[in-house]
């Protein structure tokens, strides 16, 4: 049995969509993949990188999933692998057992869903509730359980943890080719973002204003006022979390626009510039720039 996820980036909302806010997020042409073969008896894992090397192999019990070796990896493919049980119990009732893996396309570095995509893989074998097993797990909004089955940009509403509301929408501002992911040469940790956001300063009136400027973000604007919308999304957001928006830290001579994506302060950020974009970040050493039809699917 094979399966594939796509990897995520969330364009607006972040940090307003744990609140309920409306957030826009494509998915990724790069994504995962998983294979699953009976074998032995026991769980085998193998995880390979976008290079086709082994970083990470381990064994576990066929019934109390006990790894072999007890690592924090180990014990988070546990956790899942019991929540699975709780979920589905008749998924696991083979007498062979069986052997996993998965392979990704992007580095792991980069935060493009190692994660997420890893969930709703085992979702998609197993026939659980990738949101509920997200939730059980790891935490999170849940945008990202959304992209990896999708291929379009989606509007994404966290109305029920386990049964959000999703909607396929068409993102093509007249800007689109103007349009650059940019990584930051640093992986953040988006658990622990999450957790040590404070979401009681999620007012109805800031989920508001996110929600129209999503609303704006799908309107074919120019590429001047693409680019206000996501400077204005960038200082609400800022003020938000208390934090200055990078395009002010880091890229104050770049003529064009700069915007978070996700937890601020690492892995990609939108930039609207020109044909000259990725020689700006390539001279400032950042050398992972992607143009957006090159890496969000359902963009050829």
């Amino acid at each position: 049995m094979k399966f594939f996820a796509h990897g995520k980036l969330l364009l607006t909302a972040e940090y307003a969509v744990l609140g309920g806010a409306k957030a826009l997020a494509v998915p990724t042409k790069l994504g995962q993949s998983l294979e699953v073969v009976e074998t032995g008896n026991t769980i085998q894992w193998k995880s390979v990188d976008q290079h086709g090397n082994l970083w990470y192999e381990n064994e576990f019990d066929i019934t109390s999933f006990t790894p072999k070796r007890l690592d924090e990896i180990g014990k988070r493919l546990q956790h899942l692998f019991l929540e699975i049980k709780t979920q589905n119990p008749n998924c696991w009732n083979t007498s062979a057992g069986l052997s996993f893996t998965t392979t990704l396309d992007f580095d792991r570095s980069w935060g493009l869903g190692s994660s997420s995509t890893l969930i709703s893989l085992l979702a998609q074998w197993s026939g659980v509730n990738p949101y509920q097993l997200q939730q059980e797990v790891f935490g999170g909004s849940g945008y990202d359980i959304a992209c990896a089955t999708t291929k379009s940009a989606l509007i994404y509403e966290r109305t029920n943890p386990h049964q959000p509301r999703v909607t396929a929408v068409d993102f093509s501002p007249e800007c689109l080719d103007q349009l650059f992911f940019v990584h930051l040469n640093h992986k953040q940790d988006s658990q622990k973002a999450v957790a040590a956001f404070d979401q009681s300063k999620l007012t109805s009136s800031i989920i508001r204003e996110i929600d129209e400027l999503t609303k704006s973000f799908l309107e074919k604007t120019t590429p001047k006022d693409f680019q206000k919308l996501m400077l204005q999304h960038e200082e609400i957001m800022g003020q938000l979390i208390g934090q200055i928006p990078v395009q002010k830290r880091i890229f104050e001579d770049f003529s064009g626009a700069i915007k978070s994506l996700g937890a601020w302060g690492g892995d990609f950020v939108l930039a609207c510039g020109d044909a000259s974009t990725p020689n700006y970040f390539a001279n400032k050493g950042y050398s992972t720039c992607f143009r957006y039809d090159t890496l969000i699917s359902g963009v050829f």
